[in-house]
């Protein structure tokens, strides 16, 4: 009898363990998930994009163009599409779990988002100190392996600057220009990883006006999210001045911050299909976006609204990212179509 209640115990064990095991496992990736969750239509879907899309362009550009440098197919970028949208997931895991595990985060998020890790419980700030050095050491590595090393140095960096020295919490073009940097970092990691190589950028390229080009191009994005990105400031003005933040709206008030986005968005929404030359479907898929932007900023003004506001915005950046391939499609169209239209004479 003794010997038969032993064994069941052995064999009791011997289930629950692994099962405890699983569980375990299970509940620290639903954890980290919730890191990056309420991110994913920020950065994670648009970053890569960002990347897939200008990387299908470059390998267009270097197919028509003998002067360009040699790039991948485009069957080999779609390939590396989980790779894109990983290197991008594991760079912002990392400064997520920086920015959420700080006392006063923890505290706004148990208001805000009582269902993030640090809020919930299921995260202590031990465990969190060495999630993010694990998080950034990481990305650090698999950077290493599959591309986009240096942006992900300088997402290293900014994250650093952002989190640890009171960058997020400083002035308000400090808070911008390291969102910006940040938007513009994590894009060009992404096309690295696209690309499947380092991407060289010359100063005689940036100053030749012949040709739409992509240094240029990357500039002007770095200035028109400089100029409007805090546009996700607005809907959460309560929040930042119980942390005490030095956002836009707060600095220089609500009506002026809204001014300025209207006035660049309008300007953006011109200026960037112009600058790729594109034809009436580029202003039609980014101009009208844009414009929509600047329509609720200025007439919708409550939390819930200015929240759809800055899910909006967040559309036009991935509008942007479509207007290279914009251009390409319209050449396309305005050399082969005609010809398939007409037919030739006998």
């Amino acid at each position: 009898m003794a010997q038969t209640k032993f064994v069941r115990r052995l064999t009791s064990e011997a289930v629950e363990k692994p099962q405890k095991l699983v569980d375990l496992f299970f509940y620290h990736v639903y954890s980290i998930w919730l890191f990056t969750y309420s991110d994913l239509h920020i950065m994670l879907f648009p970053e890569t994009a960002f990347g897939v899309l200008h990387a299908l362009w470059f390998t267009e550009n270097s197919s028509n163009n003998p002067h360009s440098p040699i790039g991948p197919t485009s069957k080999e970028v779609i390939e590396r599409i989980p790779l894109v949208l990983y290197w991008v997931w594991i760079n912002l895991l990392a400064f997520n779990i920086s920015n959420q595990r700080g006392p006063e985060s923890v505290a706004e998020d148990a208001i805000n988002k009582p269902w993030r890790t640090m809020p919930s419980g299921r995260w202590s700030p031990e465990m969190a100190s060495y999630g993010h050095k694990l998080a950034y050491s990481g990305a650090l590595v698999s950077s290493w392996f599959i591309g986009g090393l240096r942006p992900c140095i300088v997402l290293t960096l900014l994250g650093f600057w952002y989190n640890d020295c009171g960058g997020g919490d400083g002035r308000a073009f400090t808070r911008n220009f390291i969102n910006a940097m940040g938007f513009t970092s994590f894009g060009l990691g992404a096309l690295e990883v696209a690309l499947n190589q380092p991407l060289n950028f010359t100063t005689s390229t940036l100053l030749d006006l012949s040709a739409p080009n992509l240094e240029q191009w990357i500039l002007l994005l770095v200035v028109a999210v400089l100029s409007t990105v805090h546009m996700q400031d607005m809907h959460d003005q309560e929040g930042d001045k119980a942390r005490g933040r030095s956002t836009m709206p707060l600095q220089i008030g609500d009506a002026p911050a809204r001014w300025i986005i209207v006035g660049f968005m309008l300007l953006w929404g011109v200026v960037c299909p112009l600058f790729w030359r594109c034809g009436l479907l580029g202003y039609a898929m980014s101009t009208s976006i844009a414009y929509t932007v600047v329509f609720r900023s200025f007439f919708l003004r409550t939390v819930r609204e200015d929240r759809m506001t800055f899910a909006i915005w967040n559309l036009w950046m991935v509008s942007l990212y479509a207007l290279p391939l914009e251009r390409l499609l319209d050449n396309y169209i305005t050399r082969y179509v005609p010809i398939s239209i007409h037919p030739r004479p006998a």
